[in-house]
């Protein structure tokens, strides 16, 4: 069956002999930048927590002609410290390196007032949204160092959530990574250091925008494959033109 992605021949090889890491792969804009990479020559490293995803993700890539990408079954609200080292030392010992990280995974939560929020959630939202985050970056530092690219990018949100009332958790650590991502540009040289690049895609249509907007109409929705593209573009940029910097994506393109 031919599929309904078509490869771009403007980005293949960009990524040649590349290793990216992409977190969120399972579905919505993970899913489709690791099939942009994929189709720009590098190969994927997909984590996700959704295993029969991964691999309808990983055929995909292959029947478009890309490398078979490595799939990385975890689920980020339960994975520790432990569980990190032993997912950067399979890289370092199957790969040798790690050139890209793009932190797109991401929870919702609830919708709801902070006097109601419940406890419990609001942990595990931070955990997914913001500590799984941090323990990837200090267990992978070395390996990105020691590559080409060695660019993170970070899927943030617009200014707006963390104001919004309902918002809660989500808005709340979404406004965390926008700090963690600032701090870690301002402590890594882009020179001879970590290329840090922060990402606010459109509205796009995800598990997550639909759950939070269930009455919006789809069709004004970006599809994840339109923006995939922009991450392509980010991830090869020079170190700076794009280090400590916010890019809104628009269908028109690239905005900083």
């Amino acid at each position: 069956m031919k599929s309904n992605h078509t490869k771009d021949l403007t980005i293949a090889n960009e990524l040649a002999a590349k290793v990216i890491f992409i977190t969120g792969a399972s579905k919505g804009i993970g899913n489709a930048v690791a099939t942009e990479c994929a189709l720009a020559g590098a190969t994927v490293i997909a984590c996700g927590r959704d295993v029969n995803s991964l691999e309808k993700l990983s055929d995909s890539i292959v029947r478009e002609g890309g490398r078979t990408p490595s799939l990385l079954p975890i689920n980020l609200a339960n994975a520790n410290i432990q569980d990190y080292k032993k997912v950067a030392s399979h890289v370092r010992e199957q790969f040798g390196k790690l050139d890209g990280l793009i932190l797109n995974a991401a929870m919702l939560g609830e919708l709801t007032p902070l006097n109601n929020y419940s406890n419990a959630l609001w942990r595990e939202v931070f955990q997914v949204n913001v500590h799984s985050n941090l323990l990837m970056l200090q267990e992978f530092r070395q390996l990105l160092i020691g590559s080409e690219l060695k660019s993170v990018i970070f899927t943030l949100e617009s200014e707006q959530v963390s104001k919004a009332a309902h918002w809660g958790a989500y808005g709340s650590s979404k406004a965390a990574l926008r700090s963690v991502m600032r701090m870690l540009a301002a402590e890594n040289s882009a020179i001879d250091q970590i290329n840090v690049i922060g990402v606010i895609p459109p509205p796009t249509k995800t598990d997550i925008r639909t759950t939070a907007y269930p009455a919006e109409d789809q069709t004004s929705l970006a599809n994840p494959h339109e923006i995939a593209k922009d991450y392509v573009k980010l991830l090869t940029l020079h170190n700076k033109n794009s280090h400590g910097q916010i890019f809104k994506i628009k269908r028109q393109g690239l905005i900083a």
